[in-house]
């Protein structure tokens, strides 16, 4: 296991309202018991962005939730806890996403362009505010979203892809940005033995 690397306050934060919002009050308790962070119950991280929280407390308590609802369950609830995390990012601390709000919903530049910009700022937001490493990729059909450091490496090895929460955020930012559905997939997940967690955003939507 890597060193455990810090995180802004705010992101924990974060992370803890949108569990909060799909699990309930006594729910996101029982995570946090089980994650054994109880310190956090009803005293969530300040609302800054100083380095005072680690990824393996971020991956402890993904990692309760999955326990709390069993590994088939856990994948729909923690891809709709990215969704929540990212609308409260939007409008609590948009510094944690690295996004522009409604300015770059109506640049008038091609969906793609869009989507690009959007990504890179999310990419940007990592490296500089978050303490996560992450760059974009593209080819002709997709972008990818790549971290070589990740939450997921302080969690019991899985034998899939593991990364619902990142799943669920960028399906949301997408959706957010284009009105549209987009089929955002893990790749490589650096859990079971990847170099890196490596995420797919078709540059075609579902629907």
């Amino acid at each position: 296991m890597p060193e455990d690397r810090k995180m802004p306050n705010d992101a924990l934060r974060l992370f803890f309202l949108a569990i909060e919002e799909v699990m309930g009050k006594e729910g996101m308790h029982a995570a946090l018991r089980g994650a054994k962070l109880e310190k956090y119950i009803n005293n969530y991280p300040p609302k800054n962005l100083e380095l005072g929280v680690t990824m393996a407390e971020y991956g402890a308590a993904e990692q309760a939730v999955e326990d709390f609802y069993g590994p088939r369950g856990a994948r729909a609830m923690l891809t709709r806890v990215g969704r929540a995390l990212f609308n409260y990012g939007m409008k609590e601390q948009s510094a944690v996403l690295g996004l522009a709000g409604q300015a770059l919903k109506l640049m008038p530049v091609p969906l793609v362009a869009k989507m690009k910009l959007l990504l890179e700022q999310m990419a940007a937001a990592g490296n500089k505010t978050v303490n996560q490493p992450v760059y974009l990729e593209e080819d002709a059909d997709a972008f990818y979203l790549v971290y070589p450091a990740c939450m997921c490496e302080y969690r019991p090895r899985h034998s899939s892809p593991t990364c619902h929460i990142t799943v669920g955020i960028l399906s949301e930012a997408m959706k957010w940005l284009t009105d549209k559905n987009f089929n955002v997939q893990e790749t490589e997940c650096l859990n079971i033995g990847g170099k890196v967690c490596r995420f797919k955003i078709p540059k075609t939507p579902e629907s």
